[in-house]
């Protein structure tokens, strides 16, 4: 197994998920048993997946002092993720995430809110020398922290991989300084309403490689030369919460470790998305892998 150095800057939250039989109707109370409380946010579940394939990597997000800061930095720690905390001696308040998962399909609902602004305690350009990373993954949240990260990393030739879950006014300074993007099916710029002018809008705006998961769905790819779709490994599933991020994760794992392949990574990393699917939860999965 080779080792790299991936840095992965966006969002943490608490995820607090509840499973039930099926979704309720308007006006009930559903007894469950406890819910599961996990530590969750695209970057933060990247991360994760990164550092199952790799033995380690890098987050630098937002925490601050608040009552889940142990919970977050044991957590992190137990699955070898090295946390660059960007508002560490403020108080802050945590991005919490209530999921409703159905033990039925796997579906989920969740309620969550943006996160507060912050005024970081590192600068982009200590955080890039500290960690002098292979690749680079952002998911759009702490949007000027981001495109200075983003500035930096392309003007030292680092890889820059986008995670475009929904269009957010940062993407269109974001795209252009990035390599990759792998997209949701929710994800459309302005003016866009189909993924064909999803791939000629990142393409026209500087992304070599892009690509749109759909969950049970074929991912959907584009090199700028070769367009298509690549099938999604069938799986008995109990819960796809946080399986797009783990998708990202596992792209920038086998994009390196593919010499930069862009189609052999995406089949790599979307098989291991597919096997998170049968284990609740979001870390369930990592007491299962290879």
């Amino acid at each position: 197994m080779n080792e790299y150095t991936g840095l992965f800057v966006g969002l943490t939250t608490i995820d607090i998920q509840y499973f039930v039989d099926s979704f309720p109707t308007s006006n009930r109370k559903v007894k469950t048993v406890p819910p599961a409380i996990l530590t969750g946010g695209p970057a933060t579940n990247a991360a994760v997946a990164f550092s199952f394939l790799n033995n380690q990597a890098c987050l630098a997000t937002a925490v601050g002092s608040n009552s889940f800061s142990a919970f977050i930095k044991n957590d992190l720690k137990k699955c070898s993720v090295h946390h660059f905390d960007l508002v560490e001696n403020q108080s802050k308040n945590v991005v919490l995430a209530s999921v409703v998962t159905s033990l039925g399909n796997g579906d989920r609902t969740i309620f969550t809110h943006h996160p507060e602004k912050i005024k970081p305690e590192i600068t982009p350009a200590k955080l890039l020398a500290d960690t002098n990373p292979k690749i680079l993954m952002i998911d759009g949240f702490y949007p000027e922290f981001s495109i200075q990260c983003a500035q930096i990393a392309k003007g030292k030739g680092i890889t820059v991989v986008l995670d475009c879950g929904s269009w957010k006014p940062q993407f269109s300074q974001l795209i252009p300084l990035a390599d990759v993007a792998i997209c949701s099916s929710d994800f459309f710029p302005p003016n866009c309403s189909s993924t064909i002018q999803v791939f000629d809008y990142l393409h026209k705006n500087g992304i070599k490689n892009a690509a749109v998961s759909r969950g049970g769905k074929s991912l959907l790819y584009s090199d700028g030369q070769e367009r298509g779709g690549m099938a999604v490994e069938k799986v008995a599933v109990k819960d796809t919460l946080g399986a797009g991020d783990f998708l990202h994760g596992a792209f920038c794992y086998y994009y390196l470790d593919t010499d930069f392949n862009f189609k052999n990574a995406l089949k790599h990393a979307s098989k291991l998305a597919s096997f998170t699917c049968r284990y609740p939860g979001t870390r369930d999965w990592l007491k299962f892998g290879n």
